[in-house]
């Protein structure tokens, strides 16, 4: 029934393949979650685009979330500079946040055993790498594995904002503009609990620990 539906309504196989992705493990019937698993990935790349699958790897995620802190460093080593100061910071800003976030996934992923259906533009503007998970490593996992699993996103992106903070601080940058800076470690707590009434990966990490009894 699902397949049918694949290239009509592949958002709804996508939520249905998910939530039947637990009843097949709390089944023991490996092979649906393998079907299922399959089924969600397709229906997630007819969605989606996908990222090269390098962007797996922590250290390729890392490397860009320091190169981030380099380029928010040299917008701000002079007291001179004008457009390409502010024009740096930005650059520097954007790929820290949308690449921290995956490497504290990808890391916690790859020391806990779970792995990833691919790397793909997604979030609210499709503009964030999203890590597709593989169910059958995940739930594979056990119950603190897929806990600080969730966790190790929001809190890369929340200490990598700390740093970009401490570095615009410490750097030629106007005092509004310090301010500024130092506020989005600020922001991204408050995104992060207020996403997390609904949904987010605060919640997902405690659905985990309610999901404790299928491991």
């Amino acid at each position: 029934m699902l397949e049918a539906e694949l290239k009509r309504r592949p958002r709804y196989v996508f939520r249905v393949a998910s939530r039947l992705a637990a009843d097949a493990i709390s089944a023991r019937r490996q092979d649906l979650l393998v079907k299922i698993d399959s089924l969600r990935m397709q229906a997630f790349t007819a969605t989606h685009t996908r990222l090269p699958d390098t962007l797996e790897n922590p250290l390729v995620t890392l490397c860009l979330t320091v190169v981030g802190f380099a380029f928010t460093y040299l917008g701000g080593a002079h007291s001179y500079g004008g457009v390409y100061k502010v024009a740096l910071l930005l650059i520097g800003i954007i790929i820290t946040l949308l690449s921290s976030h995956p490497f504290g996934h990808s890391l916690a992923g790859r020391l806990g055993g779970i792995g990833f259906n691919g790397v793909y533009f997604g979030g609210r503007l499709r503009v964030e790498p999203t890590l597709l998970l593989n169910l059958e490593s995940y739930y594979r996992a056990g119950v603190r594995v897929r806990f600080w699993f969730h966790l190790a996103g929001p809190l890369a992106t929340f200490f990598s904002s700390v740093v970009l903070s401490v570095l615009v601080i410490l750097a030629y940058y106007p005092v509004l503009v310090k301010l500024l800076v130092a506020l989005i470690p600020v922001l991204i707590l408050v995104t992060e609990v207020v996403n997390s009434r609904v949904r987010g990966d605060i919640s997902r990490a405690i659905h985990a620990l309610k999901q404790g009894v299928l491991c």
